[in-house]
């Protein structure tokens, strides 16, 4: 077993002291630290490092640095605004994508109306369906008048009993 980590432990801890892994995988570098001396040890080596930078001399940009910089900058830009053409392309191009979009929602639009099927029931369903209720409930609809003053559901299932009254169906 070598003293030393390959590349991918390395990047991995590198990426751990940096705060740049998912919590899985920074728990599975901090199980590491913790049962490995090798991954210890070069994580400390990395953290003094890093430490000592912060004593190096910071350098400072020359007196001119700005000065060349925009004149770079203003050398490149007449190239960049010599074309004219360029806000109208970024015009047909904005309009383009607005096309294909309205495009893409209608053709969307058509094929679910065109593919997906109707459950709605018919107005013929739903008149036979009721017709079917009313018919079955008749008796119950004759006499509802009288039965809206009965204060107990159990009195009206003992008097539904055929034997009390008789059939008359």
């Amino acid at each position: 077993m070598a003293d030393y980590l390959n590349d991918n432990e390395r990047e991995e801890l590198i990426a751990y002291l940096d705060g740049e892994l998912a919590q899985t995988d920074a728990q599975t570098v901090e199980k590491k630290l913790n049962t490995d001396p090798r991954y210890r040890a070069e994580a400390e080596a990395m953290r003094r490092t890093w430490n000592l930078l912060d004593f190096l001399p910071k350098s400072e940009p020359s007196a001119n640095f700005t000065n060349r910089t925009v004149s770079r900058l203003s050398a490149v830009r007449p190239t960049l605004a010599a074309t004219p053409a360029a806000p109208m392309r970024r015009w047909w191009l904005g309009v383009g994508w607005a096309a294909a979009m309205v495009t893409a929602v209608l053709v969307g639009y058509a094929a679910t109306n065109k593919f997906t099927p109707d459950v709605r029931p018919s107005a013929r369903d739903l008149t036979a369906e009721a017709d079917a209720r009313l018919a079955r409930d008749l008796r119950l609809l004759e006499q509802l008048g009288l039965l809206q003053y009965v204060d107990d559901i159990q009195l009206l299932n003992e008097l539904d009993r055929p034997e009390l009254f008789g059939d008359d169906q």
